[in-house]
């Protein structure tokens, strides 16, 4: 049996930067904060990463790769019901939030709320992924309401669960993410 491999520079440069962007937000978040953070040399920083921007980027992909997992095992879970699925979907993000003690959300609206005024490229590239993101769950709503209400009914829940998750943050609390819950049961169809 072959023992794991140590995470490589670029691996520390990419989970301590996912995790100061919680922190501390986008903006407050110096490259040479990270690099000190991970214990790598900042030459090693600039030698993986272009700009602060491009390794936001990387960070990004990788968050979202972790997400795509959870929505494989739940909103694309063909076993479950729609409404499962969808249940399914925000006990499985839950259970990740409790166990941060309520104080990290979600990086895509961490991010959203700041880089659309530093970078088109991470606007651009946040655009995308809320855009997959709704189709994930219109695909899924498509199947319990009527198909013309399902791609605004994805949005709309998207930017709720994102709201929670901000408010989340600030309450250092479940309540919010339980009162979503409790209202997306009301909303969807049984």
């Amino acid at each position: 049996m072959t023992a794991p491999s140590a995470p490589t520079q670029r691996d520390l440069l990419v989970e301590t930067g996912a995790r100061l962007f919680h922190e501390r937000g986008y903006t407050a978040t110096g490259v040479r904060q990270v690099a000190a953070a991970a214990a790598v040399p900042l030459g090693s920083f600039t030698n993986h990463f272009r700009s602060k921007e491009g390794f936001a980027l990387v960070v990004l992909d990788q968050y979202v790769a972790r997400l795509d997992q959870i929505v494989q095992a739940t909103l694309h879970d063909p076993s479950l019901e729609p409404t499962r699925r969808i249940a399914a979907y925000f006990d499985a993000i839950e259970r990740a939030l409790d166990e941060q003690d309520w104080s990290v959300g979600c990086l895509i609206p961490d991010l959203a709320t700041e880089a659309p005024a530093h970078s088109e490229v991470l606007r651009d590239a946040l655009a995308r992924v809320l855009e997959r993101q709704t189709s994930a769950f219109t695909d899924v709503l498509r199947q319990i309401v009527a198909p013309d209400d399902a791609d605004d009914l994805a949005a709309v829940l998207l930017a709720a669960w994102h709201g929670t998750l901000l408010r989340m943050k600030v309450e250092r609390s479940g309540a919010p993410v339980a009162r979503f819950k409790r209202v997306l049961g009301r909303l969807l169809p049984a």
